[in-house]
This record gives C-alpha cells, structure tokens and sequence, in this order.
C-alpha cells in the first residue's frame, strides 16, 4: 500500500517547511549589520520610522553600569550592560544584555563603539564592535 498525500497534507507540509525556514532566517537576522549608521538625533526626531527596526549606532559609551544575575532556569551568570551612547547629535539609553562567559564585549566609560539592536525609544543591543 502507497501512501498518497492529499492537498490538503501537501499544504501542512509546505507550512511547515516554509515555517522552519521564516524560523532560521529570524534567528540570523540580527546578525546582519545594517546598512549605515543612524544619527541618534534622526531616532529621536522620526521615532516611528524606527520603531522596532535593527538599527546601527555609532558613538562614545557613558554611564556605563553592569548587572550580574543568575538565571533561574539555566542557572548561567548573565550580564546586562547599561549605559548611554553619545554620537556627537544627541544620546540615547543602550542595553546589552548577555550571557557572560560567552565572550562577551564587556564596555566600559568612553569606548568608541558600533552598536546594532531594536529602537524601542531606547536601544536593545544585540552586537557590539569596539574602536
């Protein structure tokens, strides 16, 4: 007996497919650099043209404070890093959040740095690169 799939299965199937694929391109995606770097003044003054896009920032590091904790299902130290970027135009709150014996890039007061992450009226750094 063959097994024949019928339109209705080969659509479930090609769902999934395409589903695991959405899901692996959405993993890598904020890996990509973004094109240009975004003058911080431009976040500020068009908030909605950024909301919720992977942005690149590049500035000098200020105020800069760590946080350590231990996650309660992994049981692995993370490290949240905080501080504000100034790009010459204006500034803006960052956070960098990680898990700290990964190799993390560990900033600190007046690093020159690129950063890419999600504008949410403030910065979600998910890569930094150090001067």
């Amino acid at each position: 007996m063959r097994f024949r799939a019928t339109g209705i299965q080969m659509g479930r199937m090609l769902t999934g497919v395409l589903g695991l694929m959405l899901l692996a391109v959405s993993l890598f995606a904020p890996v990509v650099l973004a094109a240009e770097p975004v003058k911080i003044n431009s976040l500020q003054t068009y908030p909605e043209a950024y909301k919720m896009k992977v942005v690149q920032v590049e500035g000098m590091v200020s105020g800069y404070q760590m946080h350590h904790f231990i996650g309660n299902n992994t049981k692995l130290e993370k490290c949240i890093q905080n501080f504000i970027v100034d790009d010459g135009t204006a500034t803006i709150q960052a956070s960098y959040a990680t898990i700290c014996q990964m190799g993390t890039v560990m900033l600190k007061d007046s690093d020159q740095v690129t950063l890419e992450g999600y504008y949410l009226g403030t910065l979600d750094v998910k890569a930094v690169r150090k001067h």
